[in-house]
């Protein structure tokens, strides 16, 4: 191994050393010094991985790659963020004994793959669909390692089932509680970064159809929200760049508290929120639209192309409006049509949580939101995919049918077992007597993603960095 290789090792050791602590349901926390804000203290592997940065411009190179897996772990599946960053260290290490004595990197990186998608062919015999609340409750808690918070979880989505909807948000009164309220997702993206935040509460709603031109078609409705103090959503098809640079001017300097996004489900936003739309068929313009057209929505999270909107003010032409989306579906013939169809309605017809996350401090708070987050995530991939035993048990079933004769079935037959060691390291127990449960798509995700991660690495000889 070269210069470049043996930093690129190093650093991503280093950050393995500093995420392995905190896998598993004794997992320690790492407390995070942040610049512009109090201190975040959490055990989640995803969050701390993107705090990690080391003054060895080479070594974190080898870091950063690996964090990939994690994140991309954190994306698919919302838990295993710490064991794709175990098991990618793992398999590097495992390889470098491989390097020494003579096989080519391209070949190890091959041999790797091709063992990575062995192992999760074998992994399908080791799942089982759920049926039951106590599995529910199992996997919750598990994950957020906490019985109380688990439990609030489990309750959550055996409401609102597989393609509910879950919101979580901080509060300030020391307490979490859980409330279920009529939530619809719809698609939509912020117009502009400026005007991003998370959520939105008790706020008022415009929608309207074509493209908002001018402030001044909707300067009455803007001075009703600054008067009145009420958070203001703009729903259209688009917006002229003057509107949005006004738009972020003044919630710059006026304290003006809106958000504009552009989607196409305009009539679906009008019906959930008991807005008017403003619309030619409605006879209404922009110019001629006041307060009392405007919508209200008890609280608006923006996600990833996404909005969540929980209300409880639907118009009364809501059952009508979802008769109509069913009698489309009922006529439609093109598979495409009626899958959109009923995404359509089963979003506009859920029933949505909302886990609102208060503890004494804000730090315990921002640890407990993180952590009720990834058992959200996980919990909804065990209904919808199924369970595996957890404690890192099927990584260790898995690598006992791999060919130890085959290279990269060798390497990964020894690296799979790490996650195993670490979290009985952390949190002694007993195998024959293992109860945990984890989602299938966690152990699929993170083997695909640390071995992807690991296989790249080890094929890299050369680094260009300004930093050298």
């Amino acid at each position: 191994m070269n210069k470049a290789q043996k930093a690129l090792f190093r650093g991503v050791n280093r950050l393995n050393d500093l995420v392995k602590i905190t896998i598993g349901p004794n997992g320690r926390n790492v407390i995070i010094d942040r610049a512009n804000g109090s201190p975040l203290i959490t055990n989640d592997g995803v969050t701390i991985a993107k705090q990690f940065k080391l003054t060895n411009q080479q070594e974190n190179l080898g870091a950063d790659v690996i964090k990939q897996a994690s994140l991309k772990t954190n994306t698919e599946a919302g838990d295993g963020t710490t064991s794709a960053i175990v098991l990618a260290t793992a398999i590097m290490n495992q390889a470098k004994r491989a390097l020494r004595r003579g096989y080519q990197p391209m070949q190890l990186k091959e041999a790797l793959l091709a063992a990575a998608r062995k192992a999760l062919e074998l992994l399908p015999q080791y799942v089982r669909q759920i049926h039951k609340y106590e599995d529910l409750l199992h996997v919750a808690t598990n994950s957020c390692a906490n019985a109380e918070d688990g439990a609030m979880v489990a309750k959550a989505l055996s409401k609102v089932g597989v393609e509910g909807l879950i919101s979580l948000e901080m509060n300030q009164l020391g307490t979490t509680q859980l409330s279920f309220t009529n939530g619809v997702k719809l698609a939509a993206q912020i117009a502009s970064p400026y005007l991003k935040v998370n959520t939105m509460h008790n706020a008022k709603v415009l929608v309207t159809t074509g493209s908002i031109n001018t402030m001044q078609e909707i300067l009455p409705i803007l001075e009703d929200a600054v008067q009145n103090k009420t958070p203001l959503l703009l729903v259209a098809e688009d917006y002229a760049p003057a509107v949005i640079n006004a738009l972020v001017l003044n919630r710059a300097k006026a304290g003006l508290q809106v958000v504009a996004v552009t989607s196409s489900a305009l009539t679906d936003c009008a019906v959930v929120t008991n807005a008017t739309l403003i619309a030619p068929e409605n006879d209404l313009t922009l110019a001629r639209a006041t307060a009392k057209h405007l919508g209200h929505a008890n609280q608006v999270v923006f996600e990833n192309g996404q909005i969540v909107i929980l209300s409880d003010e639907k118009s009364p032409t809501f059952a009508q409006h979802i008769d109509l989306i069913k009698d489309e579906l009922n006529a439609a013939t093109d598979d495409y049509h009626r899958t959109r169809l009923k995404e359509r309605l089963a979003n506009l017809t859920a029933t949505a949580g909302l886990i609102s996350v208060g503890c004494p401090t804000e730090a315990e708070t921002m640890e407990k939101r993180l952590r009720i987050e990834d058992a959200v995530a996980a919990t909804t991939n065990a209904m919808r995919d199924g369970v595996v035993t957890g404690g890192g048990l099927t990584y260790l079933k898995i690598a006992q049918h791999l060919n130890p004769h085959d290279i990269g079935e060798r390497i990964l037959r020894h690296a799979l077992p790490a996650i195993y060691r670490q979290i009985n390291r952390n949190y002694h127990f007993d195998a024959q007597t293992c109860t945990a449960i984890d989602a299938a798509t966690v152990i699929k995700s993170v083997i695909q993603n640390a071995t992807s991660a690991a296989a790249i690495l080890i094929t890299t000889g050369a680094i260009i960095s300004n930093a050298i």
